[in-house]
């Protein structure tokens, strides 16, 4: 049974491979360049006398040079992120679905071979190759990110996807999503076109509307009378979530509407419309680990729901 699982996804399996040993060799080349030259500059030595530090700071000439030469490649491994996605779609979706296509899964039914255990043997062989994969890159992502951690630390959109365990369980999630959509749909293409709409949808949901709220962001607000700078220093690791100005009932906003359109003193003109002042709200580097489990935890759920969806689909249909 193991020998027939991989011979009917071995293909996937190199092309997954192939793309995962390019994205591996694109981050030791660069990484390895990023090491040296954060070394042989002085930056490394900068940062350890002076930890506070960004790009702006003591040492913010050094920084500044190591930015221009190696700033350019965060794209690049941010783009990344979108492989448990892809392996969800290309992977996932097609694991079950080909089988109902070709019908090759009433062969193994008729070998006396039960439905949970050839449903077990597919999920344990496929998902000991992607926990091995993708712990392996996010090892390298890790070691690959580390010149711009000490620069602007890792909580922040940019770093938390590639920074702990979130990455290997937002990649569990992608498959056992993949694999439900193939097997309620039983269609490889319709299963992995809903798994792409899921997977991102999902994503959407997470980063941008739930991640800012794991825990109560922290506000600080004051008058317009102390100035635009904040009352309080956020170091490096803490992640700004906002900033800007409180409107008239108190709320946050980007900017200031006044009765004037070209007023000669806008903080004026914001007084006089009743704008209260300035705030801002972050969440503290101490919340890192929290945030990152509390993600996690979301992803895992997905997946443990994806799973007994699709082993309750196997169960009852009979064809």
């Amino acid at each position: 049974m193991i020998w027939l699982t991989w011979r009917q996804e071995r293909a996937a399996s190199f092309v997954t491979l192939g793309v995962i040993a390019l994205a591996a060799l694109f981050l030791l080349i660069t990484g390895l360049n990023m090491a040296h030259d954060f070394q042989q500059s002085g930056l490394s030595t900068c940062l350890a006398q002076h930890p506070d530090s960004t790009s702006s700071g003591p040492c913010g000439s050094l920084a500044t040079i190591f930015l221009n030469q190696y700033a350019p490649f965060i794209p690049f491994a941010s783009a990344l992120l979108i492989l448990p996605i892809l392996l969800g779609a290309i992977v996932g979706a097609p694991l079950l679905a080909r089988e109902y296509e070709q019908r090759t899964h009433q062969l193994v039914w008729m070998q006396s071979i039960s439905r949970p255990r050839w449903l077990i043997v597919k999920l344990v062989v496929l998902f000991s190759a992607v926990l091995l994969a993708s712990g392996v890159l996010l090892a390298m992502l890790i070691w690959w990110y580390n010149p711009f951690d000490q620069l602007f630390g890792k909580f922040n959109p940019v770093a938390f996807d590639y920074s702990g365990p979130v990455f290997i369980a937002a990649t569990v999630m992608a498959l056992a999503v993949g694999i439900c959509a193939g097997t309620l749909t039983r269609r490889t293409v319709l299963a992995i076109f809903l798994t792409l709409a899921l997977l991102v949808a999902i994503r959407i949901i997470v980063e941008f509307n739930l991640r800012y709220n794991y825990q109560p962001q922290i506000v600080v607000t004051w008058s317009f009378d102390k100035g635009p700078s904040p009352p309080v220093t956020l170091g490096k690791e803490d992640w700004n979530t906002g900033s800007g100005f409180l409107d008239p009932q108190g709320n946050g906003t980007n900017s200031i509407h006044c009765n004037i359109s070209q007023p000669e003193n806008p903080i004026q003109c914001a007084k006089a419309a009743g704008y209260r002042g300035y705030y801002l709200a972050y969440q503290p580097a101490s919340r890192f680990w929290t945030f990152q489990w509390i993600e996690t935890g979301i992803y895992l759920a997905v997946t443990a729901l994806a799973l007994v969806a699709t082993a309750l689909l196997v169960r009852r249909r009979i064809n």
